[in-house]
């Protein structure tokens, strides 16, 4: 595994949110996806913090932040509650998976001051009723934590489904060592918040630069999805990445970095 900085905490109503933090200049605020936490950003973090001031998350029910609910407002709240403790000013955003659902609504709340947003390989959530049944690509994975357990096995499994066949081990071992520490309650939250939030009219008042990244052999986001988010945002940049799949800030870690990095420098001027 990549060094990182340590683990920092902000108390946040009856508990406490995860973060670390490095670097010094414009800030990049990281939100992790489904099967991550904040070292999903070890690659991140070791190419861009002699550039930027990098804080990385743990959303609420990942790796070491408490619970604080299941709603899109839930999370969002977090998230800019974590933003104010650290007093992040003009921030680029940027959401892969699960965060990039947390990162719209973020991007347009009046008490942030975003200055840009890179949703990675990310949807507008599915609008599902509010209360209905859990689905199934988020049932089915608790399922499987209850029945067989969370260790290496699981998150191997949980790598292999997000990446290309072709894709090297060192990749999927670190993305499994990852997403062996899951818990059973972010799954939960995070799939129900993913569920039940729709995010095309939140893209109708953004009105900061986007960059748009995707992989063009994921499976986890389908082509349905994927059009959704890009009709939605027509003036957003765009690149995908023609052989990488739900994982491109680890797949491709150095060309993701360098688009990171490039569209920062323009969005603070």
């Amino acid at each position: 595994m990549l060094s990182l900085p340590d683990l920092k905490f902000f108390r946040y109503k009856n508990g406490r949110i995860a973060y670390r933090e490095k670097g010094i200049g414009q800030t990049l605020f990281l939100l992790h996806g489904m099967n991550g936490t904040s070292q999903s950003w070890a690659f991140l973090f070791e190419s861009l913090a002699t550039s930027f001031h990098i804080v990385a998350w743990d959303a609420p029910g990942f790796g070491a932040s408490d619970i604080f609910g299941d709603g899109i407002e839930d999370f969002k709240n977090a998230a800019s509650a974590l933003m104010d403790n650290l007093e992040l000013q003009k921030p680029i955003v940027i959401g892969r998976s699960m965060g990039g659902v947390i990162a719209l609504p973020l991007a347009v709340d009046q008490y942030t001051s975003i200055v840009g947003l890179v949703l990675s390989s990310t949807h507008l959530g599915f609008g599902h009723t509010k209360g209905a049944k859990l689905m199934p690509r988020y049932a089915d994975r608790i399922e499987h934590m209850n029945s067989k357990g969370i260790d290496l096995a699981y998150g191997e499994e949980r790598a292999k489904r997000s990446t290309p066949p072709a894709t090297s081990d060192n990749v999927i071992q670190f993305l499994a060592e990852i997403a062996a520490g899951s818990r059973i309650e972010g799954i939960r939250d995070g799939g129900r918040m993913s569920q039940e939030t729709n995010n095309r009219d939140v893209c109708a008042n953004l009105n900061v630069p986007v960059l748009i990244l995707s992989g063009g052999k994921d499976k986890v986001i389908s082509n349905d999805m994927h059009t959704e988010l890009i009709n939605a945002l027509p003036k957003a940049q765009q690149y995908i990445f023609p052989d990488a799949g739900h994982a491109s800030y680890a797949e491709y870690p150095h060309l993701f970095n360098k688009l990171v990095k490039d569209f920062a420098l323009k969005a603070q001027r």
